[in-house]
């Protein structure tokens, strides 16, 4: 499961956690690939990229929320941790804790899977990225907006030009006369009466 903004260049996705402080994101059966805190993989020889560094599924001790920010070139892991538990009695998505299998499970590598707590991760995620989704959407709709006001002072001007007057401009924009005038005539759109 990953999730991706619109506008932007995040994408989002659950990270494993292992004790010792290193991340995992996906894998091959019953193994996790070791990535470091900056998103990066990790390699048993540099030199060869096929040697990937892999964990089992029984070491995971809690998953967190990670994304890949490109506008800002960098890669993120946000709190919270929710807590492996080795019981599924002791889940609790609200207190953080998470049952996903016993240690012969391969489930804790696809715990980001599990639309019971999707809502819950993407809750974390959706707080990061709210202010780049807030200012693509001024910026978007402030394009949108130039577009319609030019295509409305170019009505304007025609209406103008065919003789019609700042009153009936006026009432079709919900406007006074005066306003109509103040608002077009200041744009050189003074034809007619």
């Amino acid at each position: 499961m990953g999730w991706f903004t619109e506008g932007s260049d995040h994408e989002g996705y659950v990270v494993c956690v292992f004790a010792d402080g290193m991340y995992g994101a996906g894998g091959k059966h019953r193994q996790i690939s070791l990535m470091t805190p900056d998103g990066n993989t990790i390699w048993e020889n540099d030199d060869d990229p096929e040697s990937v560094a892999w964990r089992p599924p029984s070491q995971v001790v809690g998953w967190k929320v990670a994304c890949s920010c490109e506008p800002l070139n960098k890669h993120v892991i946000l709190d919270p941790l929710w807590t492996r538990v080795w019981d599924p009695a002791d889940e609790d998505f609200e207190g953080g804790r998470i049952y996903a299998g016993d240690p012969s499970s391969d489930d804790p590598e696809y715990v980001g899977d599990r639309e019971d707590l999707e809502p819950l991760f993407l809750d974390v995620w959706h707080h990061h990225v709210a202010p780049d989704a807030h200012l693509h959407a001024i910026s978007a709709l402030g394009a949108e907006l130039k577009r319609i006001e030019a295509q409305l002072d170019e009505a304007v001007a025609a209406a103008r030009a065919d003789g019609l007057s700042w009153d009936k401009i006026g009432r079709a924009y919900g406007i006074t006369r005066q306003g109509a005038r103040k608002r077009w005539d200041t744009q050189g759109i003074s034809t007619g009466h």
